[in-house]
């Protein structure tokens, strides 16, 4: 066999090889895009379910606001529950609006930053509903409890409130991304949040970018 046969099979034994690993890229980027689909499906249908279920919720408190829109402190509270409560079902719209955009034929690593922003708006959402945990000790503290209270209702009212409120805030500054995997008691806190379906999406699309750098 000749120098120049012994090229021309090389050559075409390369160009199958080639042909080989880019059938095997596309089956599995079609494979694990499938998988990454079925999760963000199942996400996004759990965060419709919350929004039909949080619409009316906001239409209570809207009518308890009205109903209460005399008592200041009710008052104050009820609009802090409907403004974060309009706070996450935009939030919602807005998660469900970026992975409706996701196309999968885009750069995998441009789709695992939008997912990694998807599970920034998650937490985000999270950290805004910790924020009302004080309004809860006071959206019952009408004017005529107030009078009657008095001294001794304030005594345990205030203490009370304070304590909700630091415990808001250490919540508020501890649910990160970070600290889901740092700390047990953070992790636990998010755990259904869909955060964790993210992360598997996350992880399908990364399995077609290792195929690709080893190949």
């Amino acid at each position: 066999m000749s120098t120049d046969e012994f090229q021309e099979i090389w050559k075409a034994y390369d160009a199958k090889l080639e042909k080989s690993l880019r059938l095997n890229q596309q089956l599995l980027k079609e494979v694990q895009s499938q998988k990454a689909k079925s999760v963000l499906r199942s996400f996004i249908a759990s965060r419709i379910v919350v929004i039909v279920i949080a619409i009316p919720y906001m239409g209570l408190l809207g009518l308890a606001f009205w109903i209460v829109r005399t008592q200041p402190i009710m008052a104050i509270s009820f609009g802090v529950f409907i403004l974060c409560t309009a706070l996450a079902i935009g939030e919602y719209l807005h998660e469900i609006g970026v992975i409706l955009g996701i196309s999968y034929g885009d750069n995998i690593v441009d789709t695992q930053k939008k997912l990694a922003g998807v599970q920034s708006l998650i937490i985000q959402v999270m950290r805004i509903s910790w924020v009302q945990l004080p309004f809860w000790g006071t959206f019952f503290v009408s004017n005529e409890l107030l009078r009657q209270g008095g001294r001794g209702f304030l005594m345990v009212e205030i203490p009370v409130v304070l304590i909700l409120a630091v415990a808001a805030v250490i919540l508020y500054k501890n649910i990160t991304i970070e600290n889901a995997q740092k700390k047990k008691w953070v992790k636990a806190l998010i755990r259904g949040s869909g955060v964790k379906s993210l992360s598997r999406a996350m992880d399908f699309m990364k399995e077609i970018e290792d195929f690709k750098k080893d190949g």
